[in-house]
């Protein structure tokens, strides 16, 4: 591709499974970024070939075009050092920054031509093995050119500050330790699957007679329909009977609760009872697809969000509303408080947590995420009264729902549309990119400190007892290697070996065959290791060079001399 940029990443983006809010906004990333236009080839390394294929039917019928082109690369991971020698990566861009992210910094250290960005987003930062991940964040291969980016302010904070207790906990200094950078990006919504203005009335219409809404205020909540997962709804049908103490009318409105159910989860049921019990008119829409889902949006009123989750760090479903002209009611906490402005596009309700959750703390290493996150969010309470009389308040009020809408709509369209995002990542990665690194260019000018990570195991240096001796142990050294009755054979194409599927990059036929002719007649292990480094294609490491000695060896292809 010339001079083309290169756009790089060890996750598929288009992942499987339900589509949460997660896996959309990672499937919406990348039809941005490749939409903004701005790289050349894009290269996936993933871990299975079935995931290869997979990721390449789904680009093949999103963009036929630049798959004709030859614009996408799909490549298993074991090939990404490879890849590594070869290309000149613009950036690494991970979908997480929890699996690969160091390792794929170790890798581009050790294998490549230049020391480009990795980056990746924060999602939900909430599970208790994190703490373990982000400590391997902490370590002199990383570079400046390196960056975790927080999608909110607060997940920023929460990435600086595992760092700093994470240092503190182990006595690291900064100076040895290096930490990625942490940047704020937020997530972002295409502005074509919400409805506009001029679409509500026709959409909205036709989805409260589909799911019988009735004709008052629609509050519509669009989330994981999860206690333990997203937010309780049971202080919700509370903050109903708070609002109707304030004033509204029981027969004007009607609660929709849609979004993910798990399946055989009795929590539908019981939401149901108790809304009944309690005299609220509660509808529930199972797994909209995103049809019904644009629909929704349309057909609601007011937004409610009383998140209390800590997996909740963004809350990509108060752009949705904003885009769909709805003003938010919204508990103030996490990154609901970068996107709405209270009393200018919604209502941010206050939420008091715990001061200490040490049982909690305790308990996270050893029971499911889901029990440890239902403890810390039934500790977590947003004013239910507050949270009614919001409602009311913008029930009773037209012209205030219509101006906050109107203010939540260009608030979006201004800076968090998916273009908005990746421009931004644009800017991030040419930045990174001319940051002095501290690193050189040159791959055996870097320091052994920022090649090799400490909690990566040198198997060589920790295992070398399990071994009689070693290839460059100089009692082998100086041994004599010969071609075996086998190794003729082979070496006359009268014999074929088995060539295993994980080591065909490193066991060459071309190779082998010229190996196994310099040992034609008995060769020192050193010589032979000379012939090996001399035949290794430029950029090969010490590994490769003598993967194909030990391998014939260990195949009986060649055998010690006398």
């Amino acid at each position: 591709m010339g001079n083309k940029k290169i756009w790089a990443s060890l996750h598929p983006f288009f992942e499987q499974g339900a589509v949460l809010g997660r896996r959309e906004a990672n499937r919406r990333f990348l039809a941005a970024l490749i939409d903004a236009e701005f790289f050349g080839e894009y290269h996936f390394f993933l871990s299975h070939p079935d995931d290869c294929a997979r990721l390449q039917e789904e680009l093949g019928d999103v963009y036929p075009g630049l798959m004709k082109e030859g614009r996408f690369t799909l490549a298993l991971q074991r090939n990404f050092a490879e890849a590594l020698q070869r290309y000149g990566y613009y950036c690494l861009h991970l979908s997480d920054p929890v699996l690969f992210f160091t390792a794929a910094i170790c890798l581009r250290n050790v294998f490549s031509r230049r020391v480009f960005p990795v980056t990746a987003p924060t999602h939900s930062l909430s599970y208790a093995d994190y703490g373990e991940n982000f400590l391997n964040h902490l370590w002199g291969g990383v570079t400046a050119r390196d960056a975790v980016v927080g999608t909110s302010a607060c997940g920023c904070q929460v990435m600086r500050s595992y760092y700093s207790r994470l240092r503190q906990a182990y006595g690291l200094d900064e100076k040895n330790f290096n930490a990625p950078s942490v940047r704020h990006i937020p997530l972002g919504v295409d502005p074509r699957l919400m409805p506009s203005p001029d679409e509500k009335d026709s959409l909205g219409g036709q989805c409260r007679r589909r799911y019988n809404l009735g004709d008052g205020t629609v509050f519509l909540v669009f989330a994981r329909i999860s206690h333990q997962s997203k937010m309780d709804l049971l202080p919700l049908l509370r903050a109903c009977k708070r609002a109707e103490e304030a004033g509204l009318r029981p027969e004007s409105y009607c609660l929709a609760l849609a979004g993910w159910i798990d399946e055989n989860d009795d929590f539908e049921k019981d939401i149901l009872r108790l809304a009944a019990n309690l005299g609220v008119c509660c509808r529930l829409i199972p797994r909209p697809d995103a049809a019904a889902r644009k629909a929704l949006y349309a057909a609601a009123d007011i937004f409610l969000s009383p998140s209390d989750n800590l997996q909740e760090t963004f809350g990509l479903t108060l752009l949705e509303a904003g885009l769909s002209s709805l003003p938010v009611v919204a508990s103030s906490f996490d990154g609901y408080r970068d996107l709405v402005d209270d009393g200018e596009n919604g209502i941010l309700v206050s939420v008091v947590g715990p001061a200490k959750t040490r049982d909690t703390d305790c308990l996270a290493r050893i029971v499911p995420a889901a029990e440890y996150h239902l403890l810390l969010a039934q500790q977590c309470a947003v004013d239910v009264r507050a949270f009614g009389e919001a409602m009311y308040r913008l029930a009773a009020d037209s012209a205030l729902r219509l101006k906050m809408g109107r203010a939540g709509r260009r608030r979006v369209l201004a800076g968090y549309t998916w273009r908005h995002i990746v421009d931004r990542y644009l800017a991030l990665w040419a930045e990174l990119n001319e940051t002095p690194c501290g690193l050189p260019d040159e791959i055996a000018a870097r320091p052994h400190s920022a090649t090799r990570h400490p909690a990566y195991p040198s198997y060589m240096d920790i295992f070398s007892g399990y071994y009689t001796a070693q290839v460059d142990a100089p009692v082998i050294q100086d041994k004599r290697l010969v071609w075996s009755k086998a190794g003729r054979a082979v070496y006359r194409r009268a014999d074929f070996p088995v060539i295993y599927r994980l080591t065909e990059r490193r066991i060459k036929p071309e190779t082998l065959h010229k190996v196994l002719f310099a040992a034609r007649r008995p060769i020192t292990v050193a010589a032979l290791r000379g012939v090996c480094r001399d035949l290794s294609p430029g950029g090969d490491t010490p590994e490769d060079e003598d993967f194909v000695l030990l391998w014939a060896l260990k195949h009986d292809l060649l055998e010690f001399s006398g």
